[in-house]
């Protein structure tokens, strides 16, 4: 086990089920959660947001849930999750906050690489 996976777990991620995903190729996951700490996503729905165009933040927004799911990152995608509904469900009341919590959640990922 790296450390990486070590802070990760620690972190709350769950490596087993990541790992299971990547085939324990641990170098292949640390190489996709880079890829995903700068997806154009994350700019996407904040620009989207910006603008109020809640039809593009939702789908940044789920399509990064997705990666984060399949990455393990239960935190990070917890807060995702914490926009992706009232998007949804067209409750645009709190995703200024919201979307601070992914803010925060992904800094906190950055912070273990």
């Amino acid at each position: 086990m790296s450390e990486l996976t070590e802070r990760l777990r620690a972190y709350g991620a769950d490596m087993k089920g990541a790992m299971a995903r990547f085939l324990d190729d641990e170098a292949l996951y640390a190489e996709c959660l880079n890829m995903f700490l700068t997806d154009p996503e994350f700019v996407a729905l904040e620009t989207a947001l910006d603008e109020k165009n809640y039809s593009a933040a939702f789908d940044a927004a789920h399509t990064l849930k997705g990666v984060a799911g399949n990455l393990g990152l239960t935190p990070l995608f917890n807060a995702i999750c914490e926009i992706v509904e009232p998007l949804r469900h067209q409750d645009y009341s709190h995703l200024d906050e919201e979307f601070q919590k992914i803010i925060e959640a992904r800094a906190a990922v950055e912070k273990l690489k």
